[in-house]
């Protein structure tokens, strides 16, 4: 019997059904048609059925290409054994595009979004996911603006929330959690006054950062910021270097923190040949609780560098990956593999930017994968 007037709505388990198997930019358009529509994309019962229904897509690098007016997003598959593989050319996928306005400096990925804090800019912090080519504007107290800002992950709770450290004892921390419905500012007391020097890495739902105090400790400390607890504490940091965030990182060594540090040398061989070859030291944090330290340390002959590079971290399968910084008519990234010493180079395809005889400042994130988190 047919039913005049409005038609029966569709039962949510169907609409979940259907979305678990659109792309990213279906489901994406999806949640802008509504807020009801929205609020399905939120929901814990969509991103469980998400990652069931759908099989998990092998990790990706991400590029963000800086140009004059804009900020190009791309992605493109991450090789786990490039040296087996007997194409080393690989093409880009393009996300996504911002203007420059938006983000000037890039704080790490999280989790499948991006954080631009914009500090002493007067703009206002912005998030974006590449998947979904969305991005947001945090709001943002007016005695914020020249204060760093960080976004940590807590993978219990399953929220984000972006912390801004102390560095006076007059500012208390403030806390923005995402994703509550409702955005707002809170205000926690830290006990040590500091101001972060580096980006954040997050691991495990620990949030950790270079940070410094003249007038509490000297030099820089890691701090450590339990996103799930909101507690603080800093690392009895037990390794031979200097921290220094131009000549340090921070980076997720197999789920473990790792502060990696690198030299350029080029009095390792001898004239004529002078081939650069690049240092590294990798110090490993094997045990958390009782702060034991593990030293790695290698030696990259990098003859078959184009251009500059940087170290950009550490894929889950172990190999050390480093790209160039900046755009040219070719652009590549270069797998070090430990276990086998060897160092082999992959051209990326697709990602040089828009401005043709230009070059673009890139920058390069490891282990990126395909999430459907809505904004």
């Amino acid at each position: 019997m047919e039913r005049e007037g409005k038609s029966d709505p569709i039962p949510i388990d169907i609409i979940l059904d259907i979305l678990s198997r659109l792309s990213t930019n279906s489901i994406a358009k999806f949640g802008l048609a509504s807020k009801f529509c929205g609020s399905i994309l939120r929901g814990q019962d969509f991103t469980e059925l998400f990652l069931i229904t759908r099989p998990l897509s092998r990790p990706r690098l991400l590029f963000a290409v800086q140009n004059s007016d804009k900020r190009c997003l791309y992605s493109s598959p991450q090789s786990q054994f490039p040296d087996e593989n007997h194409s080393l050319v690989v093409s880009a996928d393009f996300h996504m595009e911002l203007r420059r306005d938006m983000g000037q400096e890039i704080f790490g990925l999280v989790f499948g979004l991006l954080y631009f804090p914009n500090t002493g800019t007067g703009e206002v912090p912005v998030i974006c996911n590449p998947s979904t080519g969305q991005y947001a504007r945090l709001t943002q107290r007016s005695s914020m603006n020249n204060l760093s800002s960080l976004l940590g992950y807590d993978p219990i709770g399953k929220k984000y929330k972006v912390i801004t450290p102390s560095s006076s004892h007059f500012d208390p921390e403030n806390i923005l959690t995402l994703g509550t419905g409702k955005v707002a500012w809170r205000s926690i007391r830290c006990l040590v006054d500091h101001y972060p020097e580096s980006e954040g890495i997050c691991i495990n739902g620990v949030l950790y950062y270079m940070a410094s105090n003249k007038f509490q400790f000297s030099g820089v400390k890691i701090a450590s910021f339990n996103v799930r607890y909101e507690t603080l504490w800093f690392l009895n940091a037990d390794v031979d270097v200097t921290f220094c965030p131009a000549l340090a990182k921070l980076i997720n060594y197999k789920g473990k923190l790792c502060v990696l540090s690198c030299l350029w040398d080029n009095q390792i061989y001898p004239k004529p040949l002078r081939w650069k070859v690049l240092m590294l030291w990798l110090w490993v944090l094997e045990d958390a609780e009782k702060e034991e330290w593990l030293k790695r340390e290698y030696t990259l002959p990098v003859n078959i560098v184009h251009g500059n590079v940087s170290v950009v971290g550490v894929t889950a399968t172990g190999e050390i990956i480093l790209s160039m910084d900046y755009t040219s008519e070719s652009f590549f990234v270069y797998y070090f593999n430990p276990e086998r010493n060897t160092l082999e180079k992959v051209e990326i395809q697709g990602s040089e930017g828009s401005e043709k005889n230009l070059s673009s400042r890139v920058y390069t994130f490891v282990d990126y994968a395909e999430d459907v988190k809505f904004i």
